[in-house]
């Protein structure tokens, strides 16, 4: 059994491998984990927008990392 942090950083990494993908593949990807625990890191990994569910059609979900927001930053300084 990973650690909660341990576990986000391996469900971002399979991510940023493979893109997307649906649950169930995900946790056949992470064989230490239970169902249960993959699940409630990807529900925070989601709710912290880090990862992204789609439900595509009537039944499964893919989960994919979510766009990277770009940085905002202040206005330049006059030249």
């Amino acid at each position: 059994m990973l650690r909660t942090d341990a576990l986000e950083s391996a469900i971002q990494q399979e991510l940023a491998n493979i893109g997307i993908c649906t649950l169930e593949e995900l946790n056949e990807r992470l064989p230490y984990s239970s169902w249960n625990q993959m699940f409630a890191a990807v529900d925070r990994l989601t709710r912290d927008g880090i990862v992204t569910l789609q439900r595509p059609g009537s039944s499964g979900y893919l989960v994919s990392l979510a766009p990277r927001q770009p940085v905002k930053t202040g206005p330049l300084p006059p030249c």
